[in-house]
């Protein structure tokens, strides 16, 4: 497919964006910040513009695509929306320019790394990274579903979806039945979220931010600090809540209204089973605090990241490798997913009984498919370019004059999308004491944990080398 073919479906992103950030400044009238309106009007202007006058340059160009092109076109998505949105943030003067493109890629990442605290910003730009936030877990669920899942080719098991027949040859055919599938049961369970926050005391602001924030697992909050500090056990429960919804995969909601034995699934016994870890050792480190510390584990799983008071130093190490697993494929969770680690763990355990016992013979199979080796190398090879990836970040940020702890873990919570646990691990430090260097090395780190590493690297060789 022609790049000039994939400029069509970009351009109408842009608008997308465009009209998304007129609503924002609509929002900032009401929130009595009428002055900072046309910074939104600024995104709209270079959203709607360049992109209506490419949907009419192109209106006759084809737009079928293979899920490799289709691919090219979210690793376009992920680098130039988030330029879009830079531009509030920039013209609002809270930002430099290197401050405002990392501000936009962490919201758009749903990564959640902020530079500054909330009560440092007005309402609106609180709005608006929330916002971006939440177009980001959608974009992330619809990338898996319609895009992923069509490169699933050796074991499509890992992210099942029957919210569309995925057609290789052609993603585009469904997209936008996929999308519209997505985003009505996002739209939906995220509105249940907002109503039930307001219910329980929280202003309508405060309870939109939060629910943009959990259900697109990207920790954002209208307040700075631990959520103890802010919100009562029930507005704490509902977001945990919203923060599960969102790391579970989504094609379970759509599954669920025709077969309530969709909710078997092996992905939500893996998430059940490293809360349940996790909270444990949250526990032996701080005794009798159940809810607090059940969610401070839900939080670290979920990739989002909430900060809910303090942790011994062990702890916090066993949260950073448990947030790089993630939630379910198909979420809005960053990390390597349950489902790879769920089989890897089931060819762990065939290899064991093969050595107990040679003559035992043990196909491997997952949600009663067959899981090839070919399925365990591409898993492997998976694994092994996260694990790469961060270990050619952390060095790259030990040259900016980070030390390798806290670089280690700043490209970890990068490239498992999880930003908001970097500043309760690295105690002391935040975001913003970051040189620009770094921050400019964390910028691809969070555009590769969306992409899922593997499929960044394949949608470049595309672009750029693929005849």
């Amino acid at each position: 497919m022609a790049l000039a073919a994939l400029l069509r479906p970009l351009a109408a992103l842009w608008v997308a964006l465009g009209l998304v950030a007129a609503l924002v400044g609509l929002a900032a009238f009401g929130l009595g910040e009428r002055h900072l309106a046309p910074l939104f009007g600024a995104t709209l202007m270079v959203g709607v513009v360049p992109g209506c006058l490419i949907l009419a340059a192109s209106r006759s160009m084809p737009v079928g695509a293979s899920a490799l092109d289709a691919l090219v076109l979210g690793l376009l998505a992920w680098i130039t929306i988030p330029l879009l949105a830079a531009v509030p943030f920039y013209l609002s003067g809270y930002f430099d320019a290197v401050d405002s493109l990392f501000e936009a890629y962490s919201s758009v990442t749903t990564t959640g790394a902020i530079l500054l605290p909330p009560e440092d910003l007005p309402r609106s730009l609180v709005l608006w990274r929330a916002v971006l936030s939440w177009l980001g877990g959608f974009a992330t669920v619809l990338l898996a579903i319609a895009v992923f899942a069509a490169l699933d080719s050796d074991i499509p098991a890992i992210r099942r979806s029957t919210l569309l027949t995925i057609q290789p040859d052609d993603v585009f055919s469904h997209l936008r039945l996929a999308a519209t599938r997505i985003i009505l049961v996002y739209a939906v369970l995220t509105s249940i979220i907002w109503l039930a926050l307001i219910l329980t005391g929280n202003t309508p602001f405060i309870a939109i931010t939060l629910a943009f924030g959990s259900i697109s697992t990207g920790g954002y909050a209208p307040f700075s600090g631990g959520l103890d500090e802010h919100l009562g056990a029930v507005s704490i429960t509902l977001v945990m809540l919203g923060c599960l919804v969102g790391a579970v995969n989504f094609s379970l909601y759509w599954d669920a209204l025709r077969d309530r034995k969709a909710w078997l699934d092996i992905d939500l016994a893996g998430i059940a089973i490293l809360v349940t870890v996790l909270a444990a050792f949250f526990i032996i480190a701080s005794p009798g605090y159940l809810l607090q510390n059940l969610a401070r584990a839900v939080f670290v799983v979920t990739t989002s990241g909430y900060a809910y008071g303090t942790a011994a130093m062990p702890v916090l190490v066993a949260a950073i490798f448990i947030a790089m697993i993630g939630g379910a494929a198909g979420s809005t969770t960053g990390g390597i997913k349950i489902s790879r680690i769920m089989l890897l763990w089931r060819r762990m355990d065939v290899e064991l009984a093969t050595l107990a016992d040679p003559s035992v013979v043990r196909p491997m199979s997952f949600r009663a498919r067959p899981a090839p080796d070919r399925a365990l190398i591409a898993i492997w090879s998976y694994v092994l370019a996260f694990l790469f990836a961060l270990g050619i970040g952390t060095i790259l940020l030990t040259l900016t004059g980070l030390n390798f702890e806290h670089g280690f873990i700043a490209m970890a919570a990068a490239l498992a999308n999880v930003g908001p646990l970097y500043q309760e691990a690295a105690i002391g430090w935040d975001w913003d004491r970051m040189s620009d260097g770094a921050k400019l090395v964390l910028i691809p780190a969070m555009i590769l944990g969306r992409l899922e590493v593997l499929a960044a690297l394949a949608a470049v060789w595309a672009l750029f080398i693929r005849k």
